[in-house]
């Protein structure tokens, strides 16, 4: 089997969704699988060197520049593949799909969709290529219906699809964003030292941020939420994991009550583990309506209640049937304790947010 990847950088993200999967497959059902990695030529030879030291058995190829120009690396994936018997790819979003399935080297394809690409680009997206944001209708249908299966990151996805493209396959299967299995253990004992490092006192209620910059992070959301939180309750603070850019304004507003910190992905555990609440404050649109944030079992596998908005695809019905969180909007911030339920939190995330948990769903993924 192969894992077929397309302008995605080796971060955070890519280690746990790709790489990880990668190495599940190959444990839990003895799958060899190869990883294809189409990435930028810009820092190519970076790029390649860290998914080669994440991932031995993966061959990463330059994209031919401007991602509009997709069809331009059909030639190249070709003659990769030459020499190759035909075998069956799983394919990271609409391009690596549409490769995959203009290829002919591949007898199935099954499609990882990681969210609603023709709401997504003009959403977020059309300043990386307007010319792309006319064509995503017809190209994710494409890729959804005539790929053999599909993995959803969320039942609304699935939903998205029905509505949208008039979906009614059962070839599939809805697969969240699971926690990456170097951190299924999140360890505490260093939560004190952060906390004293950061000033934090024992009383004081420390609620987190962890993620990008991205518009769909919707800043100016958790901006809102957070004067509203600082305004009630005094001893309320905010820790910000993300690169500096974005969140600045925040913590100039606030620079008593916000930590900026940006560090390596293998520290994020002991950093999450610190905090009383985990932060997805997000505005209401299709892409979030269907999203399945990686952060959210990060968060929860931290042992931390998740304060969400409503409509964060299946998570924000989630963290009400489990009783791990609240929806942000019926927060009340004057009253809000430290968290005291750390290790059944940490139980829920075990139970529904780690790839064992989910072994059934990609078995039929290996069997399809």
């Amino acid at each position: 089997m192969v894992f077929l990847t397309y302008n995605d950088a080796p971060d955070g993200v890519y280690l746990s969704q790709v790489i990880d999967v990668c190495n599940y497959l190959e444990d839990t059902f003895k799958e060899r699988v190869r990883l294809i990695a189409f990435v930028s030529l810009r820092d190519f030879f970076v790029q390649k060197e860290k998914i080669r030291f994440a991932y031995s058995d993966s061959v990463v190829l330059p994209m031919f520049p401007g991602i509009e120009n997709w069809k331009m690396n059909l030639l190249r994936l070709k003659l990769h593949l030459l020499f190759r018997k035909k075998e069956k790819v799983i394919t990271r979003g609409v391009f690596a799909s549409l490769l995959a399935l203009k290829c002919k080297k591949f007898n199935k394809v099954c499609f990882d969709a990681r969210g609603a690409y023709e709401a997504e680009w003009p959403e977020y997206l059309k300043d990386f290529s307007p010319t792309l944001v006319a064509k995503m209708k017809d190209v994710e249908k494409e890729a959804l219906m005539k790929s053999n299966f599909r993995i959803a990151v969320s039942q609304k996805l699935v939903d998205y699809w029905k509505e949208n493209y008039g979906y009614q396959s059962l070839e599939h299967v809805v697969i969240p964003c699971t926690i990456d299995s170097n951190k299924a253990e999140y360890d505490n004992n260093a939560a004190p030292a952060i906390r004293k490092l950061f000033g934090v006192k024992d009383n004081e209620v420390l609620l987190v941020y962890s993620g990008s910059s991205a518009q769909w992070q919707s800043f100016k959301k958790l901006e809102e939420a957070i004067s509203t939180a600082f305004s009630k309750n005094p001893n309320i603070k905010l820790l910000m994991l993300c690169k500096p850019g974005g969140e600045k304004a925040l913590a100039d507003k606030f620079p008593e009550k916000v930590i900026q910190a940006w560090v390596k992905p293998q520290e994020v555990p002991a950093y999450l583990s610190a905090a009383d609440y985990g932060l997805i404050i997000r505005e209401p649109s299709v892409t979030n309506k269907v999203s399945s944030p990686v952060k959210f079992a990060e968060y929860m596998a931290a042992g931390l209640p998740v304060i969400i908005s409503e409509g964060i695809g299946d998570y924000s019905a989630f963290v009400k049937e489990k009783n791990c969180g609240m929806p942000v909007d019926s927060v009340d911030w004057a009253k809000l304790q430290c968290n005291s339920e750390r290790e059944r939190i940490k139980e829920v995330a075990k139970t529904y947010l780690t790839k064992s948990a989910c072994k059934e769903q990609y078995r039929k993924v290996v069997e399809f």
